[in-house]
């Protein structure tokens, strides 16, 4: 799975329903949607995550830019900012969540029998 980011700017939002709901929406099954996370920025716009099941990053991006050209009105597309695709194992590795080392983990108690 990977995650595409894009930011779009309040003058591309549409009103009703929200971009999230319209990209569910629009989502074709060969799109690989998985989840979408939106973030409001205070001036109005919005950091927009898809999580798409594709096998690679360029399939990911192709797919994420055919959903926001369907969710978004055809002038929005070039005040999109992208990021690049990124794995989610990276992501979640970036994030602290694949570390095995630290203050906070801790061994957990051996699962063996206590035989003495």
């Amino acid at each position: 799975m990977f995650l595409v980011t894009a930011i779009v700017p309040a003058g591309a939002l549409p009103g009703h329903p929200s971009l999230d709901d319209r990209i569910r929406q629009l989502a074709l099954p060969e799109d690989h949607l998985e989840h979408i996370h939106m973030l409001r920025a205070p001036d109005g716009g919005a950091r927009l995550t898809l999580f798409l099941g594709h096998p690679d990053s360029q399939g990911t991006e192709a797919a994420a830019v055919r959903l926001m050209a369907r969710a978004l009105p055809a002038t929005a597309g070039s005040e999109l900012g992208w990021a690049p695709a990124t794995s989610l194992v990276s992501a979640l590795e970036e994030l602290g969540a694949g570390a095995r080392s630290g203050p906070d983990v801790r061994e957990l108690p051996s699962q063996d029998p206590d035989n003495r």
